[in-house]
Formats: C-alpha cells, structure tokens, sequence
C-alpha cells in the first residue's frame, strides 16, 4: 500500500498532469494527429497512453510545487505544444496555399467543399494536395519523429520550464514569409501554364472571333493543368519531403537549448 501511494505524492501527480497536456498537444496543434475525422475520445486515451509510456523517462520537476507554478507550468507547456506545431503546419500551410493557387489557375476556386480533415472550406485541388502531404508525412514516419521529439524533450526542455527565445520569434516570422514563396514555386507549373494557355486563347479569338473561350478554351486548360499536376507529382513530393525535413530539423535548435 506505501508504494502505490508513492505514485500519488504531489511531485508526482504535478508531473503526470504536465506530461499529459505536452503529449495532448500532439493531437491539438501538430498535423495529422490534430485531424478533425479522429473522435476527440481516441486522442485523449492515445495520449494517456503515451503519457503513461513516457513517465517512466521523466526528470524531477525543477520549480517548487504551489498554485501560481503550475497554472505557469500548464501554460508554458501548451504554449510549446503550440510552437512546436506550428513548425510543422507552415510546411503544410504552403501546401494548402499551393492548393489554392492552382485551383484559381484551373478556374475551381467555386468549387469549394468541407474539408474534414481541417473543418474548413477548400478548394478540391486543396484538398487533393493536402492529402498527398498527409500520406508522404506518413511515408517519411514523420508521426515517428513527432513522438521522438516529445520524447527527447522531456529531458532537454523539462516540463513547465519550455523557453522560447529570440530565434523561435525570427524563424516564424522568416517561415512565414517562406509559406508564400513555397507555395507559388510548387503552384508555378500550373499558374504559367495558365497564363500560356490565356495568351494564346487570346491570340485564338482576335484571329478568329467565332471561337468560343468557355465551350473550347476552358476545358481544354483544365485538362492540360491536370496533365501538368501529374507529370509534377514526383517533384512536389521531393519538395515537401526537402521542406519537411528541414523543418524538423529546426525543431530542436529552437526549442532544446
């Protein structure tokens, strides 16, 4: 009976609560874990289970165990959860951004549907493509490097003392800037192959001015963006695989110091 309650002292039960909002934060703010089609009851049980996978590797806490501490414990560790996510969501980002650029260049930005994954209206081109991402993340066992960084984090960034520095606030911003470059360099074959496709059109209707632009021009131009998407398939996944692990390489340097 004296061991069991050795689990239940206030050090130990502050710990557990930390350690389950760090491993709950996968499933809120990193991609894929935080999809919308997983029920919010598997999340939790999965991350009590990683939780209780993760106890055993745990440090002492490092901050005196009273009221004011842990709210700032609490806060500091969804905050990180936020951060780290956010590393991770701006690769994605710029494949959505990417998505939605191609689908004004194919004339679909109408064509917008719930997308379950995010429970947000996107384009079927957006969609399409963030699915890609999903299962290349998947294929490159980034839901592996995930857990092997909350892993290594409990002991290179102790729960409740996460500090975040001047290099995470200049990586956003950079990585921000570099969301929209990103997803017009992966957007760029269709969008110049649209604007191609107007001027020529163009130079088709002052030659011939029966010639019918909605009947003949737009099917034509949605055919030759597919036509180019595919062919474009292997290097958007090299891109993303490039970005992504760029990415997560910049995790640690951000966060483990």
């Amino acid at each position: 009976m004296t061991d069991f309650a050795f689990f239940f002292t206030d050090d130990r039960v502050v710990s557990f609560i930390l350690l389950f909002i760090r491993v709950g934060a996968i499933f809120v703010f990193f991609p894929f874990f935080s999809a919308a089609t997983i029920y919010p009851a598997v999340k939790g049980a999965i991350a009590f289970l990683l939780a209780v996978a993760f106890y055993p590797i745990l440090p002492p806490l490092g901050f005196a165990i009273n009221g004011a501490n842990v709210m700032t414990a609490i806060f500091s560790e969804l905050l990180f959860g936020f951060a780290a996510g956010f590393v991770l969501h701006l690769v994605f980002g710029a494949v959505q951004y990417a998505g939605e650029q191609i689908s004004f260049a194919m004339s679909f930005s109408m064509a917008a549907t719930m997308d379950p994954q995010t429970e947000s209206n996107s384009t079927m081109i957006t969609q399409f493509l963030y699915m890609i991402a999903i299962l290349l993340f998947l294929a490159l066992d980034g839901h592996h490097l995930v857990l092997l960084f909350f892993a290594k984090s409990l002991t290179a960034a102790p729960l409740g003392l996460a500090l975040f520095t001047a290099d995470f606030a200049r990586y956003a911003i950079k990585g921000f800037a570099w969301l929209f470059t990103l997803g017009v360099m992966i957007a760029f074959p269709i969008t110049a192959l649209s604007l191609l496709s107007d001027i020529i059109f163009g130079m088709i209707m002052k030659t011939v001015p029966s010639f019918n632009l909605l009947v003949v021009g737009l099917p034509a131009r949605i055919l030759l963006a597919f036509l180019v998407l595919t062919a474009t398939m292997a290097s958007f996944a090299f891109v993303f695989q490039k970005e992504f692990q760029r990415a997560y390489n910049a995790l640690a340097p951000l966060f483990f110091q």
